[in-house]
């Protein structure tokens, strides 16, 4: 009985391979040619399920492109001819949607998932999740095909949208809101006849793709609605939070945020630290007169520390009549050991809010801090203070004083609600303007995590812009306000959990970004996002391509400084331009570190003029300034008239004369950070701090240029400027203030340019002077006075002339052929006269060479300019040793135009 089942078995197994030898292929008859062998073919469908022990390794749900394993049908590339695996119409895999409709084959583009209570549950994907069966092989169709942006849209006779994904996506909402150049996520418009709307969503922390516990969200909208032909208002709202995937989306409002894994633990230290909000004075600084610590547990029963004999340790300060004091760079820490809790009354760990009372007076600043609050550091975090309050003004007299509860908790999230206006020029009148509350969120790290107590700080921004023109008369005036606690970042959380405070570099997602030269690059560096690296070229950019006309080639080279580029780039200095804020740039010119407000923090003021129109060609205007400080000690008077004339003269050709003068009155700050070019050096950005030139200060700045075409192919150009300022101030309190009585700037600029066609080549003789005399205010600053001659000799010769795209006209146009051949002369003469300045103290001469074959030439639809050239240049300075420099280059450029 046990032998039947074995010998059944065999003979099977011998039946099958007979069948098998009396289907094996004659001589000379292809193995392609055979029909599959049933017995060893996979089978689908489940009358087909067989107990079967083998395992098939080849893709069975592509029964199209069926293969048999290796051992049944090998590979001979020689004698078979290669077909795709997969047919190009079968790419992907096969995908449905959430209730189970089929979406197609392809490749999946995005993904993002929030799902809550789960551990990782944020998950983002820029193509394949790599959970399919064949996701290793899959191309990554978000970056290949689409290059990062996928764009859907619709729309019918009432309105459109567009559904857009991108890494980036030029965005704003408003100046006081949302300005992101290169904003990374999903944004959502549509639009009407009367109204539209804006969504943005994303995660700033790691955009791009992962899984995580903890993440900063972002989330943005904006509404406008036409309410007339000339009038429209908007409303914004802008948020960023903590998310924890592993709590309840019931534990509060999502908005407000959550505090992080890493932060939902007892605190074991709390610190308050009290200065002085203004110790350049040193003096009428923070004056504490009392201080308590409230502990509320989670049954709501409050616990002052003076009751239970809970008090600080005290560091700093100096005592006066009864009071701690802090002037100057003086400080007043209290230390709060939670650990040290008498546990008769209440645990550390039964803490579910803290906040202190504080009764100060004078010009206070007040930080806390906690153990959970550092710079994110593993060796050794560093305590990090964020500011509280502070005080209004730069008072002394303890006035002000008062009693103040603050709240203590971990940042949890950062909110914008604004409301904007726009009356485009009803009967002449124009209103534009916005205002914006600003709300940031905090928790406290208590034991109940479903119920952790919430601290809310609110600081407003808002401005008004009213014009009107009636001619011949316009009258403007700019009211505004900007609290100096208005914030507009917030902090990117970690994947554990942590938060740093205070790192290298700075972990924040600003929702308005610092980009003062308008090449959608921010000069400061956040994480997961493009940056200039703080190199900043702000001014003119007439041609709008999205770089600075005095650096075009975006070289980190100013054009005024490189051979050949410096006869077509005058150096800032030369140019008109206005100083509203006083600090001796022209604000066109101006960089920081700030984001892009229309106005600064912690600013208050109002700015008025009329201007009357005398004639086409002359203008007069009257103004007048108010500024001041919210928080900090500063204000800004100023009375100021401006003049204009822009005249074409028959013969002279065109006149232009601006005149700016003021009297000023400023004590506010406004530092810089510029550009700074030695002569035959590496230039970079450095700090400039502005030393007060306005204090009480009479100013001028008077400028006219003059542009001719005296004869055929001739240009002469002329431009003159002349700043002034004038001290009111005694020559005493100028030396303390290492201040000069006169300070200002002259400087001449002469340029000719001659064009001589010779054949089919041109001729062109260059020449520029350059003379300047600066007296800055500051007497640690050297006075100077030089001048520089420029001579260059350009010959242009078309090679295969022939070949032309811009038809040749003697005498009536300059022609561009498809091949050049240009070579370039120029030779400088550098005179120090008297002084010195930071990039140059010493006479040079200098030489330059160029020699470039240029061709244009159309290919595959696209312009393609190549140039091979070389280039020598040689400096001879007077004291130190001659510079020489030679250049090979070959580049090729493809463009539209």
């Amino acid at each position: 009985m046990r032998v039947r089942p074995a010998l059944t078995c065999m003979l099977l197994v011998l039946l099958g391979q007979a069948g098998a030898w009396a289907q094996s292929p004659s001589r000379g008859q292809s193995l392609a040619a055979l029909p599959p062998v049933r017995a060893m073919a996979p089978r689908f469908g489940l009358e087909d399920v067989d107990p079967e022990v083998h395992k098939w390794y080849e893709p069975r749900h592509l029964a199209e492109s069926y293969m048999r394993p290796w051992y049944a049908t090998d590979t001979h590339y020689a004698r078979t001819l290669y077909r795709r695996y997969v047919d190009q119409l079968l790419e992907g895999e096969q995908r449905y949607d959430t209730f189970g409709n089929p979406l197609g084959r392809g490749w999946l583009v995005y993904t993002w998932k929030q799902e809550q209570v789960m551990r990782n549950g944020s998950f983002i994907s820029k193509g394949p999740t790599g959970s399919g069966q064949n996701s290793a092989g899959q191309r990554n169709a978000y970056r290949e095909f689409f290059q990062n942006l996928v764009i859907a849209s619709d729309g019918d006779g009432r309105g459109s949208f567009r559904l857009m994904l991108g890494d980036r996506i030029f965005t704003s909402f408003t100046p006081l809101t949302l300005y992101k150049p290169n904003f990374n996520g999903l944004r959502l418009d549509y639009t009407s006849d009367r109204y539209a709307t804006s969504l943005l969503l994303s995660r700033p922390s790691n955009p791009d793709g992962g899984a995580r516990n903890n993440s900063t969200h972002f989330t943005a909208g904006h509404f406008s609605l036409q309410v007339g032909p000339w009038a429209k208002v908007g409303f914004s709202y802008v948020n960023a939070h903590n998310t924890q995937t592993q709590t309840d989306l019931s534990f509060g409002n999502a908005l407000r945020g959550a505090l992080t894994t890493a932060q939902e633990q007892p605190l074991e230290k709390l610190w308050v630290r009290l200065r002085d909000d203004s110790p350049e004075d040193g003096q009428g600084g923070a004056t504490l007169y009392q201080h308590h610590i409230v502990l509320v547990d989670t049954a709501g029963r409050h616990w002052r520390g003076i009751d239970i004999g809970f008090q600080p340790r005290i560091e700093g300060g100096r005592q006066r009549q009864g009071a701690l004091v802090a002037d100057g760079l003086e400080t007043i820490l209290l230390e709060y050991d939670l650990l040290n809790l008498d546990r008769e009354f209440i645990e550390s760990s039964a803490v579910q809010r803290a906040f202190v009372e504080l009764v100060v007076a004078n010009d206070y600043r007040i930080e806390m801090a906690s153990n959970l609050q550092n710079s994110g550091d593993r060796a050794d975090p560093e305590t990090v203070f964020l500011t509280r309050r502070r005080a209004a003004g730069n008072g002394g007299d303890e006035s002000n004083g008062r009693l103040l509860r603050l709240d203590y908790g971990l940042p949890t999230g950062n909110e914008l609600l604004g409301f904007n206006w726009d009356l485009v020029h009803w009967r002449g009148l124009s209103l534009q303007g916005e205002a914006v509350l600003n709300r940031r969120y905090s928790k406290y790290p208590g034991a109940d995590k479903a119920h952790h107590h919430l601290v809310v700080d609110r600081a407003g921004a808002a401005y008004a812009r009213l014009a009107y023109e009636h001619y011949p008369w316009d009258f403007f005036a700019e009211a505004f306000s900007m609290d100096d606690g208005y914030s507009t970042n917030y902090w990117l959380s970690q994947s554990n959990g942590q938060i740093h405070f205070a790192a290298p570099l700075p972990e924040l997602y600003e929702f308005v970004d610092d980009d003062d030269d308008h090449n959608a690059l921010p000069e400061w560096e956040r994480p997961f996002q493009l940056s200039s690296r703080q190199v900043a070229w702000p001014g003119y950019d007439e041609n709008r391509d999205f770089l600075y006309d005095h650096n075009q080639n975006d070289n980190l080279i100013p054009d005024y400084e490189e051979p050949f580029l410096r006869f077509h780039s005058d150096r800032p200095e030369f140019l008109f331009g206005i100083d509203m804020n006083h600090n001796g740039t022209i604000d066109r010119f101006e960089n920081d570190l700030l984001p892009d407000y229309p106005y600064k923090r912690d600013h208050r003021g109002l700015n008025t003029y009329i201007r009357a129109h005398l004639g086409p060609d002359l203008r007069l205007l009257l103004g007048r300034q108010r500024i001041r400080l919210i928080s900090g000690a500063g204000r800004t008077h100023a009375v100021y008239a401006m003049a204009t004339w822009n005249f074409d003269l028959p013969l002279a050709g065109r006149l232009r004369l601006f005149d700016f003068g003021a009297l000023v009155q400023d004590t506010i700050r406004d530092h810089l950070q510029q550009w700074a070019q030695p002569i035959g050096g590496i230039g970079r950005m450095q700090d400039v701090p502005d030393p007060l030139p306005g204090r009480d200060t009479w100013k001028n700045t008077l400028y006219l240029d003059l542009d001719q075409q005296p004869g055929e192919g001739l240009r002469l150009r002329h431009r003159f400027k002349w700043d002034l300022l004038h001290q009111r101030h005694s020559k005493a309190a100028l030396r303390l203030r290492e201040g000069r009585k006169t300070a200002g700037f002259i400087g001449l600029i002469n340029k000719a340019e001659w064009t001589v066609p010779v054949g089919l080549g041109l001729l062109k003789p260059r020449f520029k002077s350059e003379f300047r005399r600066d007296r800055p205010f500051s007497t640690r600053q050297s006075t100077a006075a030089s001048l520089e001659e420029t001579f260059i000799l350009l010959w242009i010769q078309p090679l295969m002339a022939e070949q032309t795209n811009v038809n040749y006209y003697p005498r009536y146009g300059k022609q561009r052929f498809n091949t050049q051949l240009q070579v370039g002369v120029e030779l400088t003469r550098f005179w120090m006269l008297a002084g010195r300045r930071p990039e140059i103290d010493q006479d040079f001469g200098g030489r330059a060479l160029l020699a470039q074959l240029t061709n244009r030439v159309a290919y595959t639809g696209y312009l393609l300019v190549s140039r091979l050239g070389v280039q020598w240049t040689q400096r001879r300075f007077e004291r130190d040793r001659t510079q020489r420099a030679t250049t090979l280059f070959m580049t090729i450029h493809a463009g539209l135009k």
